[in-house]
């Protein structure tokens, strides 16, 4: 059983967007890229809706940022740092007290061997922490000070670190005008089954449970479009209905059906959006995700 509007839509000849929803289940049960694949069948009813004149930009994000290692004392602590996580890296993982000890103990004798090989750039950073103190009773920065006092500051040594993906959002909007009392109907049926299968439902102990999430899929003709990007699943997050957008004045029909409807979706997917995801094997496109 499925919804579409306009009636007329062809599903087997126009392009549309398909709409299906799924009980949630969590990333933690997926394989190794963090993917659900497959999951439990949709509920609800499926629904299509005509190809809107833009679809949605679909951003992916990444986050990075930017991060200082002030001067010989940042450079030393970052050097430091780098070198003891390579120890722990390459340490075998302590499966007893002992031997967690001993990666410890392991560690910061190979920090302490870096200091002691660095010793031009830990005479500087000696320096740098002592004008910081400096600074701290002036309420400002080392650099700071340093510019008020000969105009310079410390090399920022700045590094661009990568945090992580970020999940992807996008949004749909529709514009619904009814040509018969049929048609009507269907709108106000969309619309309820957005908003029904996104919202909680009440569980026992007065608990809820969580929202389904929702599969999203450009189609043309009889199947998924090949030049389009895919969606992995998503939660819709917001569903808006305005009636009449952009009128001067109130209209409806007979039966008090607003003349025009506006449906307003926004989606964030559950899961980030990996390399391997891209490849049509995975993602069924041409063009990946």
């Amino acid at each position: 059983m499925s919804l579409q509007y306009p009636l007329e839509l062809l599903s087997g000849q126009n392009d549309y967007v398909s709409f299906s929803s799924q009980e949630y289940r969590p990333n933690h049960g997926s394989n190794e890229t963090g993917q659900n694949f497959g999951g439990p069948p949709s509920q609800g009813t499926n629904i299509r809706l005509y190809m809107p004149t833009t679809t949605p930009a679909v951003k992916q994000g990444a986050d990075w940022g930017g991060h200082n290692f002030s001067g010989p004392l940042g450079e030393l602590m970052r050097n430091a740092a780098i070198a003891a996580t390579g120890t722990i890296e390459a340490t075998k993982m302590p499966t007893s007290f002992e031997e967690g000890k001993a990666m410890g103990e392991k560690t910061v004798s190979e920090a302490k061997r870096y200091f002691q090989d660095n010793s031009k750039l830990a005479g500087g950073a000696a320096k740098q922490f002592g004008v910081s103190v400096a600074a701290s009773l002036a309420n400002t920065e080392a650099s700071q000070l340093l510019a008020l006092q000969r105009g310079e500051i410390y090399n920022p040594n700045v590094e661009l670190l990568y945090r992580g993906p970020k999940l992807r959002g996008f949004s749909f909007t529709f514009t619904f005008v009814p040509k018969s009392q049929q048609e009507a109907q269907v709108i106000n049926n969309i619309i309820l089954e957005f908003k029904k299968w996104s919202a909680p439902s009440v569980a026992k102990s007065k608990m809820y449970k969580v929202p389904h999430v929702w599969q999203v899929t450009y189609m043309s003709g009889s199947g998924p479009n090949k030049n389009m990007n895919a969606f992995k699943k998503a939660a819709l997050t917001d569903v808006a209905v305005q009636n009449n957008q952009g009128m001067n004045m109130h209209m409806s029909f007979e039966d008090g059906m607003p003349i025009i409807t506006t449906l307003s979706l926004n989606f964030t997917e559950v899961d980030v959006i990996t390399r391997e995801d891209h490849h049509k094997s995975r993602s069924g496109t041409n063009v990946g995700y």
